[in-house]
């Protein structure tokens, strides 16, 4: 391999070609014989401009031999450093010894579960307190007296609009202005039984059989018990 001085030799004979015909040249006189030749021309051009292109490929070649040569000893050494295999003289090192695995560290249950817990625990007891004392029974059978008070009525068919009796502009259940007329559907007295559908009053209903009638505004089916026709009857 070519080493950096060769390079560097070449490289200065390159420009030792180049610049001393120049420098030989300026120092003739006008008259003289060598003047002459080296401004002879020779294919267009003068035989000293061939001594400075010449001097110009050898100082390249030199430097480009030079920069081969700096670069060689890094490369080198690099790959001797990657393919060198490692290896450490001597008896090989103790095995480590194997560490115990560490827990995960479990964090402590919070007390906000518990404290559900015996909140819900102590609702429930006074729950079943509630119940033995009597007092869940007393509510039960008010309210079925209530519901022994006022008949039931039995939806047979339910009605899917309510029609305004001004205008016949259907409207939605349970509506009490019609959307197209503005005029209220219906007006409901205190106390009046309702339909059970639209919540109309029940006094606007058709009968069809002995105990069945036909809402006046959503036209469901009902079946009023007796009680309650009577109670209609009367109004």
């Amino acid at each position: 391999m070519v080493s950096m001085r060769v390079g560097a030799i070449i490289s200065l004979l390159g420009v030792a070609v180049a610049f001393v015909p120049s420098i030989y040249y300026l120092t003739l006189s006008v008259g003289s014989p060598m003047r002459k030749f080296l401004t002879q021309h020779i294919l267009a051009l003068p035989l000293i401009l061939y001594f400075t292109i010449a001097g110009g490929a050898i100082t390249a070649l030199g430097l480009l031999l030079f920069v081969r040569a700096a670069r060689a000893p890094i490369e080198t050494q690099a790959s001797s450093i990657v393919r060198r295999p490692y290896h450490v003289p001597g008896p090989a090192p103790p095995p480590r010894p194997a560490q115990p695995a560490r827990r995960a560290a479990r964090s402590p249950r919070k007390p906000r579960r518990r404290e559900a817990r015996e909140i819900a625990a102590e609702i429930e007891r006074e729950i079943e307190e509630i119940v033995q004392s009597g007092a869940v029974e007393g509510v039960e059978e008010a309210g079925v007296e209530e519901l022994e008070e006022e008949p039931l009525i039995k939806v047979v068919t339910r009605g899917q609009d309510m029609v305004c009796p001004n205008c016949g502009e259907l409207n939605k259940l349970g509506s009490k202005k019609c959307s197209k007329c503005k005029k209220p559907l219906y007006e409901l007295e205190e106390g009046e039984p309702t339909c059970p559908v639209c919540g109309a009053p029940l006094r606007s209903a058709r009968r069809i059989t002995k105990d069945r009638f036909v809402c006046g505004l959503c036209f469901s089916e009902l079946v009023i018990p007796e009680e309650l026709q009577k109670v209609l009857e009367s109004r």
